[in-house]
C-alpha cells in the first residue's frame, strides 16, 4: 500500500484536505455541510482509518447514487430524504433489512464486495431518543400523533407501535396523506382525533418562522403533552421555532440531536464491521463514540 497523498475535497466554495491511496474507500452523503465534512474527516482519521467522508452538495438520483456506491472506491452511504431518496433507492438494492422494507426508507447503505445493503438506522435512534425523553420528562405516553410524511414517518409509525404507543398520522396535503397512510398500511379506522400525549414532527418546519401557519398544527400542539423533532435547524446556526415555541409555551421537547446521536452510532457500526482502530483490534462503540464526539 503506499503512503496516502494529499488532495482536496470541494462542497460549494470550501475544500478539505484528505490523504487518499489506491486503497482508500469512501462513505457518502447526501447531505451535509462543510462542517461535517471536515468533523467526520477527523474521526475517521482519528480511528486511523483509510477511509474518506464526502457529502453532496446537490441532489443526485437513485441510479446514479446506487451506481457510485457499488464502485470499489465505496465502502457506503447515508441516504437523507432529498426528493424521496430513502424510497427510491430501495429497488437498486441487493438486500434490505425486514425494518427497512416495512417503513419502507433506507438511511444506510453498506458496500459489501459489491452487494449494496440497505437499512434503517433512524429506527433505532428514534427509538432511543423517545424512550429517554419520555423517561426523563415522567409522561406516560399512550397515544401519539405524526404531523408529516416525510422519511421519518414510517419508521415513527412503526417504532411507536413498537412501543405499545397508539399512533396515528396527519398532514396538510389530503393527497400526499393518503399515500403515505396506504403505504404503511393504515386503515381509515385506525386514525383517531386528540388530545395525544405525544406529537412526532416529520417535517422541515421548525426551521420556518411561520410554521404555526401550517394546516393544523397550532391545534395539534395545543392537544399534546410532549414534542419530538428530528429536524436540527441549530446545526447550521439557525433557529429551531419549534424548540423555541415548546419553551415558551412549556411543552417537554425531545430534540433531534438526541436521535441523530444514536441513529449515527448504530451507522457507523454497520460501515465499520471488520475495521479495526489503528491496526490493534476491532473497532467497538465506545471507539466511534469518542471520535464522533457522541456520548
Amino acid at each position: 500500500m503506499t503512503d496516502p497523498e494529499p488532495a482536496s475535497l470541494r462542497h460549494d466554495d470550501n475544500t478539505t484536505q484528505v490523504n487518499l491511496n489506491t486503497e482508500t474507500k469512501f462513505l457518502f452523503s447526501t447531505s451535509g455541510s462543510q462542517t461535517s465534512i471536515e468533523k467526520y474527516n477527523e474521526a475517521l482519521k482519528q480511528l486511523g482509518l483509510n477511509l474518506v467522508y464526502f457529502s453532496f452538495a446537490h441532489p443526485v438520483s437513485p441510479e446514479v447514487y446506487a451506481g457510485l456506491l457499488r464502485s470499489p472506491i465505496t465502502r457506503g452511504a447515508a441516504v437523507t430524504g432529498k426528493g424521496g431518496l430513502k424510497s427510491s433507492i430501495i429497488p437498486f438494492l441487493d438486500e434490505v433489512e425486514p425494518l427497512a422494507l416495512k417503513t419502507l426508507t433506507v438511511n444506510t447503505v453498506v458496500n459489501n464486495n459489491g452487494k449494496l445493503y440497505g437499512y434503517n438506522t433512524d429506527s433505532y435512534g428514534l427509538k432511543t431518543a423517545l424512550e429517554k425523553g419520555i423517561t426523563e420528562s415522567g409522561i406516560q405516553v399512550k397515544t401519539a400523533v405524526i404531523y408529516g410524511y416525510g422519511g421519518v414517518s414510517g419508521a415513527a409509525y412503526f417504532v411507536l407501535q413498537e412501543m405499545g404507543i397508539r399512533v396515528t398520522i396527519t398532514g396538510r396535503d389530503p393527497e400526499k396523506l393518503l399515500i403515505k397512510r396506504t403505504a404503511l398500511a393504515i386503515e381509515p379506522e385506525d386514525h383517531f382525533e386528540g388530545p395525544w400525549d405525544l406529537m412526532v414532527d416529520a417535517t422541515p418546519v421548525s426551521s420556518d418562522a411561520d410554521f404555526l401557519k401550517s394546516e393544523r398544527l397550532e391545534d395539534i400542539l395545543k392537544n399534546c403533552k410532549m414534542v419530538f423533532s428530528h429536524n436540527m435547524p441549530e446545526r447550521e446556526k439557525k433557529t429551531n421555532y419549534l424548540k423555541a415555541y415548546c419553551e415558551e409555551h412549556k411543552l417537554p421537547f425531545i430534540p433531534g440531536k438526541w436521535m441523530h446521536k444514536a441513529q449515527q452510532l448504530k451507522q457507523y457500526s454497520l460501515f465499520l464491521e471488520g475495521y479495526t482502530k489503528n491496526g490493534t483490534g476491532p473497532i467497538q462503540e465506545k471507539d466511534i463514540a469518542a471520535a464522533f464526539k457522541t456520548g
